[in-house]
């Protein structure tokens, strides 16, 4: 990379364009990260139903329990008039626990046989209503006492419908997606250093020739034959070149047959007041045309005068080219005439 000022332009470029989406792909990863360590976005094992009310009380309100030898309640929840799932009870060690599944769930675990287990994501919801509800259907059933009701059942219901499936599976998703994205984003990098003629400010330059051709030209060119330099500007024998952080442009002075410079009055919309600046336009007969503005009008003229090769001893091949500086046309545009 010694001494390719070209190449090393378009490699600032591209640290100076990648930092703020870096920035902005490590925010966004952070703060999925620490999404996902939320409670509410983490599925903690539940081995006993008796621990119901302890991790909703803690905050784990997400829970894997395996379940079986659950028995309907002939209860059903509808949404409208569509059925979504059904209640299940399980009662043990004295006291009756309320399961709330989708119709799939519901189903298997109606027709599976007896012993048969499976386990199954739940979110453990506070219901009293419910629980009171399904609770009075099997007070006789059950043989529960009137006195001990309260100690009967658990108003915590297991509810495999409420389970937020789908925010966690997105959290997933996106957390593995920046993750790609950062690591395609450095692979890039890494990439783009050693071969810069792939990035997109070095694949315009195609249509001057094979880009790492031309990539190579200009290296030389600003190494051994750059004929002026000022902040962003670069003239050298055969290129005008002007570096921007979102681009680099490149006119190769060959297609340039007319020079004009403008001095016009810009209104700043957003503050108010004018400000004087200086429009340079270099085209040709097939109307291809570059413009650039500069406030400071010595700069300008520095660069029109190196652009047309204002030398004594090149003199004769102006004259041909029809650069000389007589040529450059001064025009003076009032703020009226001209709309930025």
């Amino acid at each position: 990379m010694k001494n390719k000022r070209f190449t090393q332009m378009l490699i600032r470029n591209l640290i100076l364009m990648a930092i703020p989406m870096a920035v902005i792909l490590f925010a966004a990863l952070i703060t999925i990260s620490h999404m996902r360590k939320m409670d509410d976005a983490r599925t903690y094992d539940m081995d006993d139903v008796n621990l119901a009310e302890e991790y909703y009380l803690s905050g784990r309100v997400n829970v894997l329990v395996r379940i079986s030898d659950l028995k309907y309640s002939g209860f059903d929840y509808k949404s409208g008039e569509k059925i979504k799932g059904s209640y299940f009870y399980l009662y043990r060690s004295g006291k009756m626990h309320i399961f709330l599944l989708d119709n799939d769930m519901s189903d298997r675990v109606k027709q599976a046989a007896e012993g048969s287990a499976y386990s199954v994501k739940f979110r453990i919801v506070r219901d009293e209503l419910t629980t009171d509800h399904i609770l009075g259907e099997y007070m006789e059933t059950l043989e529960l006492g009137t006195e001990s009701r309260e100690k009967a059942y658990s108003v915590y219901v297991l509810d495999q419908l409420r389970y937020p499936r789908m925010w966690i599976l997105m959290l997933d998703v996106f957390y593995y997606v920046l993750q790609g994205a950062i690591a395609v984003l450095l692979l890039y990098l890494i990439i783009a250093f050693y071969r810069p003629q792939i990035l997109k400010q070095a694949r315009v330059l195609k249509r001057f020739g094979k880009v790492k051709s031309v990539v190579a030209d200009l290296d030389y060119e600003m190494r051994n034959e750059l004929l002026y330099q000022s902040d962003n500007i670069f003239v050298t024998e055969s290129y005008l070149i002007v570096a921007y952080v979102s681009r680099i442009d490149v006119v190769y002075l060959d297609d340039v047959e007319y020079m004009s410079k403008h001095e016009e009055i810009k209104k700043n919309h957003l503050f108010g007041g004018k400000k004087k600046t200086y429009r340079l336009t270099l085209s040709n007969v097939e109307k291809m045309y570059f413009e650039m503005f500069i406030d400071d009008e010595q700069t300008i003229d520095d660069v029109a005068y190196y652009i047309q090769g204002a030398d004594e001893d090149d003199e004769d091949e102006e004259a041909e080219s029809g650069l000389a500086e007589g040529d450059i046309n001064e025009e003076k545009i009032d703020d009226d005439d001209y709309d930025e």
